[in-house]
């Protein structure tokens, strides 16, 4: 499987990258990009992501300390970012 990235602005021009699938060390450059395109405020919506490696958890524990929003992050996603 592979990682699904789709962005949308929501009413208050807040950027939404919804991410689905597997997220992975490969991709995270990429979703980096995206990231530094945007010119306010970004969240990434971990809803329907069901796998992610050590790289990718490192990378969401950086968004997460640098104010980009971790919305619906799963659980467990959650517990292996508290142990980066």
């Amino acid at each position: 499987m592979t990682c699904k990235v789709v962005r949308l602005v929501e009413r208050d021009q807040l950027v939404s990258l919804h991410i689905s699938g597997h997220l992975q060390e490969v991709h995270v450059s990429i979703i980096e990009k995206l990231i530094a395109k945007e010119t306010g405020p970004v969240v990434l919506d971990l809803a329907e992501v069901v796998l992610v490696d050590r790289e990718a958890v490192r990378f969401l524990a950086a968004c997460d300390v640098r104010s980009i929003g971790l919305r619906n992050c799963p659980e467990f996603i959650r517990e292996w970012m508290s142990k980066v």
